[in-house]
C-alpha cells in the first residue's frame, strides 16, 4: 500500500506531463491549446481526486487516489464515444454497456498503442509512461484487458471492478461513486477549455477531450506516486479500472434521485 504525503508532494506538472505529440507525424495535426490551460485543468482534476480520498492526517493512499481518476477517465472515455447521453439513458447504472465506438476512444483499433492513436487513453498512458516508468514489457496487453473486462462483467460487487494487482494494492473505493462524484470537476474543465462532445467522423479521438484530460491526469499521478507504489502496480490497476468503468453504465443523479425514499 502506498501512503502519499499530500503537502508539497506533487511533482511540477510541467516536467510530469510530457508532449504526446513530440517527434510524431502527428504534430502537424495537432489542434492549437494552449498548454497551461491545459496543465491547470489536470491540476483541478488531480486536487478534486485528492479531497475525496485524503485522510484526516492529509495522507492520502495511492492506490485509492489512481482508481479515482481512473473511474473519472473510464467515465469520461463513454462520453467521448457518443455511446450514452447519462442523464436521458434508461439503462442501469452499473450494468455493462459494450461497442467499437467505445474502444476506438480507449485504444483505436489495434492491439498496441500506435502512433495514429496516440490520443485514445492508451495511446497517452503510453506515452508518458513508458519506459520512463514502465518498461514496454510491463505495460499491459490491450487485448489482455479488453479479454479481463469481458470476462468478468458482472463478478463484482455493483459499481466496482475486478483488478488483478495483489490484494495490498486493491483500491478502497467505489468507482461508479467517484466517477459520479468527479464528474462536476471533469465537465467544469472540458467547458472551460472548449472539448467537444462525441467522436470525430471516423470515431477517432483528434484532440484534447474530457478522456485525455482524465488520462493526462491518471499518468501524472502515477509518476508522483512512483516513490511508494511500483508503476507497474500503479499502471496495471489504473487501465483496469479506467477500461472496466468505460465498460459501465454510469449512475445518473435522475437514477440517484429516483433511488432516493420519496417523502410525503
Amino acid at each position: 500500500m502506498g501512503l502519499v504525503k499530500v503537502r508539497k508532494a506533487r511533482l511540477a506538472m510541467e516536467r510530469a506531463i510530457a508532449d504526446p505529440w513530440a517527434g510524431s507525424r502527428a504534430l502537424q495535426a495537432r489542434q492549437a491549446q494552449n498548454s497551461r490551460d491545459f496543465i491547470a485543468a489536470v491540476r483541478s482534476v488531480q486536487d478534486y481526486a485528492i479531497a475525496l480520498v485524503k485522510g484526516d492526517d492529509q495522507r492520502v493512499r495511492a492506490e485509492d487516489l489512481l482508481a479515482v481518476l481512473a473511474a473519472a477517465t473510464g467515465e469520461a472515455t463513454l462520453v467521448d464515444s457518443g455511446s450514452i447521453d447519462i442523464e436521458g439513458t434508461d439503462l442501469i447504472p452499473g450494468q455493462g454497456i459494450f461497442g467499437p465506438a467505445i474502444n476506438r476512444v480507449l485504444s483505436g483499433d489495434g492491439t498496441t498503442p500506435a502512433e495514429p492513436e496516440l490520443l485514445t487513453v492508451v495511446g497517452i498512458m503510453h506515452s508518458q509512461l513508458v519506459p520512463a516508468l514502465v518498461p514496454e514489457a510491463a505495460f499491459p496487453s490491450v487485448e489482455r484487458l479488453y479479454r479481463h473486462v469481458a470476462e468478468h462483467v458482472g463478478a463484482s460487487p455493483w459499481g466496482t471492478v475486478v483488478v488483478t494487482v495483489p490484494e495490498a494494492h486493491r483500491p478502497h473505493i467505489i468507482p461508479i461513486k467517484c466517477a459520479f462524484e468527479m464528474r462536476p470537476v471533469v465537465d467544469d474543465e472540458a467547458e472551460r477549455l472548449r472539448f467537444r462532445v462525441g467522436p470525430a467522423d471516423d470515431g477517432r479521438p483528434t484532440g484534447w477531450s474530457r478522456h485525455g484530460l482524465g488520462a493526462m491526469a491518471l499518468a501524472s499521478a502515477i509518476s508522483q506516486t512512483a516513490a511508494t507504489l511500483d508503476p507497474r502496480i500503479a499502471t496495471t490497476l489504473a487501465l483496469e479500472v479506467s477500461f472496466g468503468m468505460a465498460k459501465m453504465v454510469p449512475m445518473s443523479r435522475r437514477a440517484l434521485d429516483r433511488a432516493r425514499p420519496q417523502t410525503s
